[in-house]
């Protein structure tokens, strides 16, 4: 089956999700290569963590308005703030619960939950390299409290380590780090630590597969690509007959082609009338992709794939508070389970990812960082009154203002 359309191709790239069952704090390992069983429990968190992933995908491409390529891990923002939550309260604590879709479960549910993720799906197939890594870095001298270092470093598996804030070289370490943990694929994360920051809480995952089947090289030749605005591009496409499933809906036709093992897979969504790829995701929900993907098919017919790579990013801070997080950026954020006091918020949170597909298979890899930053006052090391200003004389218990004016030219 030959399928050609004058529309742009969506890649949704969601990983399959398993997550084995735990006994309290403690999970085990398993055997390399085994399948895993899902509790109800972890089947729901698993739809949960779908709706989150398709609620900020859909934000992120709503202000995508340049149509350029868009390419996220909701999973690895996901882990990002699952770490700040352990440091959360009160309303933060819900703000950032409800909008990751945690409500009705324990934070120690939380935390088991993504201990099983950290734990056992690097181990789902031999042939498939995933890794998933944790940070906290904090600036040297910043009081953490051990109970929420621990929580996340036994739960998320975290590096903790404090760097002076003040160095340059501690942006090299952070990115050293994201570096290292992404195979190179994402260099860094941040450009620079802000003044007022104490703390980074980053993740990063690294994905590398084969395709069950692969694409034979020689079988690739340059196809016209239709952009979203009717143009076209000549692109090189991967084509093969395979076993994939597959299944047609309306306008919309769902492709599944599994990675080695057929542990993971990539999924593609494509319309087939030519209605405009951003109506089919402004009508898809987490309800509409399990029906979609619910009813695939296994078929064995000729299917043909744009090769591509490239890299995205973008600043998280307004899609999150869309989805329902907009206190734990404000001066009202109460993060006082990191330490004594709180005065902290979120700053900013990063992401960047990155995805290599073609005839072999797909490398993919993200890193999301958040900074939390001091929202008590900075003493300023020097001051300089250099430009025009209002001074006042006034009465100290009572305030009141006997004197009040400007300076605009002191030397007049």
């Amino acid at each position: 089956m030959m399928v050609k359309h004058k529309t742009p191709l969506l890649l949704l790239s969601f990983l399959i999700v398993a997550i084995a069952s735990c006994k309290k704090n403690n999970v085990t390992p398993l055997v390399k290569g085994k399948n895993l069983v899902l509790s109800a429990f972890e089947e729901q968190k698993v739809t949960a963590d779908n709706v989150f992933s398709i609620k900020l995908f859909k934000n992120l491409n709503s202000a995508n308005t340049s149509n350029d390529n868009l390419f996220a891990s909701p999973l690895s923002v996901s882990f990002a703030l699952g770490m700040t939550s352990n440091g959360a309260n009160g309303q933060t604590l819900d703000a950032i619960r409800n909008t990751l879709n945690f409500a009705g479960l324990t934070q120690q549910q939380v935390n088991n939950y993504y201990n099983n993720l950290i734990t056992n799906l690097p181990l789902l197939n031999p042939n498939t390299t995933l890794k998933i890594a944790n940070s906290i870095w904090y600036k040297q001298g910043f009081n953490v409290l051990p109970p929420f270092l621990k929580t996340n470093t036994d739960n998320f598996h975290a590096q903790v380590q404090a760097l002076d804030f003040t160095d340059q070289s501690s942006v090299n370490t952070i990115n050293n780090w994201v570096k290292d943990n992404t195979d190179g694929k994402i260099p860094g994360i941040i450009d620079e630590i802000d003044r007022q920051a104490v703390m980074y809480l980053v993740n990063a995952i690294y994905f590398k597969s084969s395709w069950n089947q692969k694409f034979d090289p020689a079988q690739t030749k340059s196809k016209p690509f239709y952009k979203p605005d009717g143009s076209q591009v000549q692109a090189s496409f991967m084509t093969g007959t395979k076993d994939y499933n597959y299944n047609a809906e309306g306008n919309i036709s769902v492709f599944e082609l599994p990675y080695s093992d057929k542990k993971f897979s990539m999924v593609i969504v494509m319309p087939t009338d030519g209605t405009p790829i951003k109506d089919v995701i402004t009508g898809l929900d987490s309800a509409k992709w399990q029906g979609l993907t619910q009813r695939l098919t296994a078929i064995n017919a000729e299917i043909s794939l744009p090769k591509f790579k490239f890299t995205y990013s973008a600043t998280l801070n307004d899609a999150l508070k869309a989805l329902g997080m907009q206190i734990p950026f404000t001066d009202d954020a109460d993060f006082s389970l990191i330490t004594p006091g709180g005065n902290l918020k979120i700053s900013e949170v990063k992401h960047k990812a990155f995805v290599d597909i073609d005839e072999s298979g797909t490398t993919a890899a993200a890193a999301t960082s958040v900074g939390i930053v001091s929202t008590a006052i900075l003493i300023p090391k020097t001051v300089t009154i250099d430009h025009p200003f209002i001074f006042a004389i006034r009465e100290m218990s009572s305030g009141l203002i006997l004197f009040i004016g400007t300076v605009n030219d002191p030397t007049k």
